[in-house]
């Protein structure tokens, strides 16, 4: 298949449907090196450098709503959300998902480890819009097949956590995405933001495998991840 940009942004916001296991070795800046394994829905194992072990589960969090009736009486009940793999969503030709299913219907997120940023590289739906694509060509990463492209986050792009926090796509539009005015926002304007991220998706899963600053400030966020397996069993893992 040869890519474009629009096939890009279906591949990043088709991951909930297309890998069940995932193991993996992970390097950033923000979790420095630790080899995982996460199970959908909602498990996680983490082996730190030190060989420490770290389990997770569950979401990190979820979504709540209110409804307020004509008499003015407040419903606080939860949503009725389901899991992705009870969603179908609507798919395009070539088996990539053209739209996803509302947050408030479907429960996306994978167990945390570190910062969201670890959610968003297994579900990177936030560059499925509002992300300019150039340079895009296929590629191999530890051995696996990718999509790689040089990507910039425009105005409206809306990471999972951002003000500077935890955003795939460290940027001036990161930074002011979650505030009404962008003085709120965590890091102050002038900041020495990359000119562009160079990012890889892995092709069988949708998973960030390169996320990778060019320019700017030296010390800017970055993560990188090789995929050892996919959808292998890890009752036994699981079962310790």
């Amino acid at each position: 298949m040869t890519p474009d940009p629009d096939s890009f942004h279906a591949l990043a916001r088709s991951s909930p449907w297309r890998w069940t296991t995932l193991h993996l070795e992970h390097r950033s800046q923000f979790a420095g090196s630790c080899e995982a394994w996460v199970r959908r829905p909602g498990e996680l194992l983490v082996r730190d450098a030190d060989g420490r072990t770290h389990r997770e589960s569950g979401l990190p969090y979820t979504s709540s709503m209110v409804a307020i009736s004509s008499d003015g009486s407040v419903d606080h009940s939860p949503p009725e959300s389901v899991l992705p793999h009870l969603a179908t969503p609507p798919l395009r030709p070539d088996g990539l998902v053209a739209s996803r299913p509302s947050r408030w219907d479907v429960d996306y997120d994978d167990p945390m480890y570190a910062t969201y940023s670890w959610v968003a590289m297994l579900d990177p739906v936030e560059l499925s819009s509002h992300v300019a694509v150039s340079d895009l060509r296929t590629d191999r990463v530890a051995g696996r097949p990718v999509w790689r492209a040089d990507l910039r986050a425009l105005p409206g792009y809306d990471p999972r956590c951002g003000g500077n926090c935890c955003e795939l796509l460290y940027s001036e539009a990161g930074r002011v995405c979650d505030v009404d005015d962008p003085a709120d926002a965590h890091v102050a304007p002038g900041t020495d933001h990359p000119d562009h991220y160079d990012v890889a998706l892995d092709l069988q899963t949708g998973v960030v495998v390169r996320c990778l600053p060019v320019g700017g400030d030296p010390d800017s966020p970055w993560l990188e991840n090789d995929i050892l397996e996919v959808d292998t069993d890890l009752d036994a893992l699981f079962q310790r």
